[in-house]
């Protein structure tokens, strides 16, 4: 058996190509095509960051779902339906005239495709085939994720030079069947579906990494939602999502607003995307030490990072605040998954993920939204970005004050039929 090719090796690029590729061209190219978008359409900032926002909102939100749909149909098929949702979407947004249709294409259809068919299904497939290498998996999915949003600002203003976006959003819809085609055809659920063990080896005896994770599969997601920990874990789930959100949907208008050019602006976009490879990579430690504290550090740099956007008229300082965010936000987009993986094992790994993915979507959502409502009111994004700053110091305390919960015993099985 361990002299056959692992089977692990093809699902890390399946999911590394279905989230890389599925996830940043469609994220990242709302807030670089905002200006041409809001100058055709006559949109206000309010609506740019609330076209973001319930995008965000909804492709976690779904995230219950999504864990649900996995743990009864498979990833093999909720994910090429979910890149179908997000084609559909994105091609009502290529023939948008208003911003209820930017919202039903973008937000609603988009944001759902794509919490089908992305972040919790890779998350997923990297935990069900990794436990040694577990970390270090889901730190070379996001990475690709990275790199891809690092070509998007540079692909975007090749679409923007030539054509529109509207073409733009076509070609992303394109690919998203592409995607849907890739996992229909490559994706299985885990190991034991081809006959192998989690990172193809033989477990040995008194093996301490395999026999810790026996005992956190005994969870069931309705265990792991009581502890204290869940809580804490959705304290840096929300001190995560909001500032890197809020950035992201911002970010160009705010340094074209500082008097950077717009191909800058959108630079820094794909500089933002491109440093986060660093953290992603770094998330890695996970591995060697407890991930929850190479969380706490990756929150802190976040929310430092969200602050000195206050202060990016100069390039200089511009680079140093996108690459504390880029960097903070790889490392804690990486450690969460790692954290819950660690603490309540693969069993409930789906839906406690969409759980958290759930509760979390709602503040993420509401970041660019009330981030295009204070520039509205006041002409200055200061107050939303000191915000985050604070955001991501609390959130930094909450991983700091995790532990590992102790696993319930053998042979309980309290709710189990929640866990899926």
């Amino acid at each position: 058996m361990t002299s056959r090719f692992f089977y692990g090796w093809v699902i890390l690029l399946v999911a590394g190509l279905c989230y890389g590729f599925g996830m940043p061209p469609v994220y990242y190219s709302w807030g670089i095509f905002a200006p041409r978008i809001t100058a055709e359409l006559g949109i206000d900032r309010a609506a740019v960051g609330g076209v973001f926002g319930l995008f965000n909102t909804l492709h976690q939100c779904v995230g219950l779902l999504v864990g649900l749909a996995i743990a009864r149909f498979g990833l093999r098929r909720v994910m090429p339906a979910g890149f179908c949702v997000t084609a559909a979407g994105l091609l009502v947004l290529a023939g948008a005239d208003t911003a209820r249709a930017c919202y039903v294409g973008f937000s609603v259809l988009g944001g759902i495709g794509v919490g089908f068919s992305t972040t919790v299904p890779a998350q997923t497939l990297g935990q069900n085939w990794f436990l040694r290498r577990r970390a270090r998996v889901i730190g070379a999915i996001f990475t690709v994720g990275g790199l891809v949003g690092w070509l998007v600002s540079r692909s975007d203003t090749w679409v923007l030079e030539r054509y529109d976006w509207r073409t733009g959003w076509v070609l992303i819809a394109a690919l998203s069947v592409v995607l849907g085609l890739v996992a229909a055809s490559l994706v299985r659920e885990g190991p034991e579906a081809v006959g192998q063990r989690l990172d193809g080896e033989a477990p040995a005896a008194g093996d301490g990494p395999a026999d810790d994770a026996e005992a956190a599969d005994r969870w069931t997601a309705w265990q792991a939602a009581r502890t204290p920990q869940f809580a804490l874990m959705l304290v840096c789930g929300v001190a995560y999502a909001v500032p890197w959100n809020t950035a992201v949907a911002h970010l160009t208008l705010h340094l074209i607003d500082r008097g950077h050019a717009e191909t800058m602006a959108i630079g820094f976009v794909g500089t933002m995307a491109l440093v986060s490879i660093a953290g992603r990579l770094a998330g890695a430690v996970g591995d060697w030490i407890a991930p929850q504290r190479a969380l706490a550090a990756a929150l802190v740099l976040e929310g430092l990072g969200a602050g000195a956007l206050i202060f990016a008229g100069s390039p200089a300082v511009a680079w140093a605040a996108v690459t504390l965010l880029g960097v903070g936000f790889g490392m804690a987009f990486v450690s969460i998954p790692v954290v819950f993986s660690h603490f309540f094992g693969r069993r409930a790994f789906a839906v406690t993920s969409g759980i958290r993915t759930t509760c979390t979507g709602i503040f993420g959502g509401l970041g660019p939204w009330l981030a295009g409502a204070s520039f509205d009111a006041t002409g200055s994004y200061a107050i939303p970005f000191l915000g985050l700053l604070v955001l991501g110091l609390a959130g930094g305390a909450a991983a700091a004050a995790l532990r590992r919960p102790d696993a319930p015993e053998a042979g309980d099985h309290q709710a189990r039929a929640f866990a899926g």
